[in-house]
């Protein structure tokens, strides 16, 4: 099965970076839960996934993968993001000051019955690969 969960990862992906929402609702569990890094708050219902995914989408970030490990119905997955802001101070239409913001994303990924049913987010790719039962050097 990890294959079929890393494509639906992947499938997800490209639906989200092309803004449709509509499919990446079609692959989310009605009771997906989604937890967040450090102890942040667990999100449950996919109609408020959804809601920050549409926020993430309308905030134009870029995104890429880096590394979908499938085990069994898990993925591990590894992604950069970033993007461009402009000065909020600055009015002029053509202003040159930005900022730049880039990050990483690490996450285990669970599907069951070719659905997400779990989304847990780590603070990096060696914590969600720990998590998961995995150290760095065996992937």
């Amino acid at each position: 099965m990890s294959q079929a969960a890393v494509d639906l990862l992947l499938r997800g992906y490209r639906a989200f970076v092309a803004g449709d929402l509509d499919t990446v609702a079609s692959m989310l569990d009605p009771d997906v839960e989604w937890a967040g890094a450090g102890g942040e708050a667990t999100l449950v219902s996919r109609d408020v996934v959804l809601a920050v995914l549409a926020e993430r989408v309308a905030e134009d970030y870029h995104v890429t993968v880096d590394r979908a490990i499938g085990i069994d119905d898990r993925v591990v997955v590894s992604m950069r993001f970033s993007r461009v802001e402009a000065d909020a101070t600055d009015d002029r239409p053509l202003q040159s000051r930005r900022t730049y913001l880039v990050g990483r994303y690490a996450a285990i990924v669970t599907a069951r019955d070719g659905r997400v049913v779990r989304v847990e987010e780590h603070p990096h790719l060696a914590a969600a690969l720990k998590a998961a039962g995995l150290a760095e050097d065996e992937v």
